[in-house]
């Protein structure tokens, strides 16, 4: 009876453990899913101000998402931007190493500390993390490394590396204004004019023409000797950016002929 009694005993106390363990494993989950939540929500709010331009504010809120959870790595990314904003560029630097302690392999942290580093001067490590990002067959978005592996190559004299990249990027995703406008350039520097001519209609189509890509349709009107275009380019020209130097200079152009 004793050692039945004992046996007993012995379980119900092992049951109460085990039904305690379970509870503060539930009441902590909770708890942390709780916090990562509320990280969630100033991180978002942080990279909204950040769009916005407001860095100060995104700034104190990825340090609330920070309190609130200091394993949730995009906290760290979305700071690393401001600074990198701001250049602040050690801070930057700093921030993004967090975030890739935190998780290694995330493409986007790797995608913008790429291009962190290619635009401070340090190219290869930059293009290093678009590789890694080209190779994960899960990114849902392959054409954002695919760019910025291109305007990398792009801003290192590496043009024919860049046009393979940006070509690979808009066969991923056709309306890509950053890569047709790019390729509108490159093509045009080589000489391949229709070419660069249908990228940059491309591009102009998705929204109201910039300074830059009116010039270049300038460029290319005049290097196909269509005056019609021409004269189309340099009315908005004129209208849109009156005081810009490539209008200055163009319209020189036009009457030095």
């Amino acid at each position: 009876m004793k050692i039945a009694f004992a046996a007993l005993a012995a379980l119900l106390l092992a049951g109460c453990v085990s039904q305690t363990t379970v509870e503060t494993r539930s009441v902590t989950d909770s708890v942390m899913a709780d916090a990562r939540r509320r990280a969630e929500l100033r991180t978002q709010l942080a990279s909204e101000y950040y769009q916005r331009g407001n860095f100060v504010v995104a700034l104190e809120e990825t340090r609330q998402a920070e309190k609130n959870d200091a394993s949730y790595h995009q906290a760290y990314n979305v700071r690393a931007l401001v600074y990198m904003e701001l250049r602040e560029d050690a801070l930057a630097r700093q921030a993004f190493e967090k975030a890739l302690s935190i998780a290694p392999n995330d493409p986007d942290v790797m995608n913008n500390y790429g291009w962190f580093l290619c635009l401070r001067g340090e190219p290869e490590r930059g293009m290093g993390y678009f590789k890694r990002v080209q190779a994960d067959p899960l990114y849902a978005t392959p054409e954002k490394a695919l760019l910025n592996a291109g305007l990398c190559a792009r801003i290192n004299g590496r043009n024919a590396e860049a046009e393979d990249y940006l070509r690979r990027a808009v066969v991923f995703k056709p309306d890509l204004a950053g890569a047709l406008y790019s390729l509108a350039e490159l093509t045009f520097e080589k000489g391949s004019i229709k070419e660069s001519e249908n990228y940059l209609n491309r591009y102009m189509r998705l929204g109201e023409p910039t300074l830059s890509a009116l010039a270049l349709g300038v460029k290319i009107a005049r290097a196909q000797g269509d005056k019609v275009a021409e004269d189309s380019m340099m009315q908005q020209l004129r209208r849109r950016f009156p005081d810009a130097p490539q209008t200055r200079e163009l319209q020189q152009g036009m009457a030095g002929k």
